[in-house]
């Protein structure tokens, strides 16, 4: 199928994320229009940005077709595709208002361009769904390790080896399950079943989408269950990201030899309860495998953990060749999650789809999720004071307040007092085994939280 050259793409949030994508998507043909940061805007016009990446190589003052520092300046065309590579903080903004001018406004045509949501976290396409049924949502999951950095006038964004997409059509929420799990809401907000043209068309502008990344040389895989996907993303955001947040720490620090036997256990038991919770919402061992736990913890150790900069070995190797190795890993080795820079700044992070969002599920379901309580009480501490922070306009304050005194979105947990019920104990996953299904007290058939070690080699 063939790509879309020339057609023209809205990035909304330039950070380091949005940088890359659309630098990608600018090396397939599109034409990518930039909203950035207005403080930034000169200094991008002026200088570009340097991107500097283990897989990519070193691209200098780099910019994309056109930068802007508002929606303003952006809404005087239309686009085929709207990228939204900005944090999703449905406790500060809704994503619908942030893309209602590009969807409702005077150039807006008939067909509506498809809205790719490049964020992280659980449940984020189905407010914007319901709220544009007609528009079709390309859903990504995204494994990159990149950091922007603003040093004096130059600002560059770092990159590790790490690049990979996971992209599917969003078309609900849930599994059909014997015991009923999806809900008519969440499982088909957009009305695909009705109208199988427009789920045509819609996976046909994700397949057009995906070759379009190829194409730049990004790595990409389609996916038929792209919410399986974000599953498998959440063990890695829920665990590790909100542990190096709570710990103030690179995912490197994180894995030191001398803090690893303490910090994998937690890491381990806190993708538990993710993996609990995606069980009680009809995702089985064939959609998020139990084994994806420590494969993604291997992954995590593989890239990140410290390694030595100087060669130790007993052949010489000159002081030139290990400081190329040192200067390569550097990107790698420096990593933090976008949460913990939004908790370093003072900014409101993405508490609500990474973790609240699992909490809410786990509260409709009844499953005991202790970690992700704490880690949620704990930054939920600090994310009401950057709300404060940033809400200054009174729309965002009205939106905040009624954000506050929600009830929790998520079908049976249907007041405020679901929070204040205990939830049961992780007794009614003893006799469940890793595929979800209920059987009898067998104890080879049990959800174990034990630590394993891992084969690294």
């Amino acid at each position: 199928m063939s790509q879309p050259n020339g057609q023209e793409v809205l990035c909304i949030g330039f950070g380091a994320l949005g940088v890359m994508y659309s630098w990608i998507l600018e090396k397939s043909g599109l034409k990518v229009t930039a909203i950035t940061r207005p403080h930034m805007l000169d200094t991008l016009q002026s200088q570009g940005i340097t991107i500097e990446s283990e897989k990519f190589g070193t691209i200098k003052n780099w910019k994309p077709h056109r930068l802007v520092g508002d929606a303003a300046h952006a809404n005087d065309r239309s686009y085929a595709y709207i990228v939204c590579s900005f944090k999703a903080l449905p406790d500060l903004v809704p994503t619908a208002s942030l893309v209602a001018p590009f969807i409702e406004g005077e150039h807006a045509q008939e067909k509506p361009p498809t809205i790719v949501l490049l964020q992280n976290g659980i449940g984020i396409e189905h407010p914007l769904q319901l709220t544009y049924p007609h528009v079709p949502i390309i859903s990504v999951v995204a494994w990159i390790g990149a950091n922007l950095l603003k040093e004096g006038d130059a600002i560059r964004v770092t990159h590790g080896k790490l690049e990979r997409l996971v992209i599917g059509l969003y078309t609900g929420e849930g599994r059909s399950t014997t015991r009923g799990v999806a809900e008519d809401d969440f499982a088909d907000p957009a009305g695909y079943i009705d109208d199988p043209d427009r789920k045509r068309a819609g996976l046909t502008s994700t397949d057009q989408f995906a070759n379009a990344l190829r194409a730049g040389g990004g790595t990409v895989e389609v996916a038929a269950e792209i919410q399986a996907a974000r599953w498998l993303k959440a063990l890695w955001n829920s665990a590790l990201s909100s542990l190096c947040t709570l710990s103030r720490s690179t995912v490197s620090a994180l894995l030191a030899p001398e803090v690893l036997p303490f910090t994998l256990p937690v890491t381990r038991r806190t993708m538990l309860e993710v993996l609990y919770v995606a069980r009680a919402w009809g995702y089985s061992e064939e959609a998020v495998p139990m084994k994806a736990i420590d494969d993604t913890l291997r992954m995590t150790i593989q890239l990140y953990a410290p390694q030595p900069t100087k060669n130790s070995g007993a052949a010489p190797t000159s002081d030139v060749v290990n400081e190329k190795a040192d200067s390569s890993r550097r990107a790698t080795q420096n990593f933090k999650p976008s949460m913990l820079l939004d908790i370093e700044y003072g900014r409101p992070c993405e508490l609500e789809p990474i973790i609240g969002s699992i909490l809410d599920r786990a509260r409709a379901r009844g499953v005991a999720t202790p970690r992700l309580d704490l880690v949620y009480a704990t930054l939920k501490v600090q994310q009401d004071s950057a709300l404060k922070a940033s809400s200054q306009r009174q729309e965002n304050q009205e939106h905040i307040n009624r954000w506050t005194h929600r009830k929790p979105p998520i079908a049976g947990a249907v007041d405020t007092h679901a929070w204040d019920r205990p939830a049961p104990k992780l007794g009614r996953f003893n006799s469940m085994d890793a595929g979800g299904d209920i059987l009898s007290t067998r104890p080879d058939k049990k959800l174990r939280g034990k630590p394993v070690d891992l084969d690294l080699a």
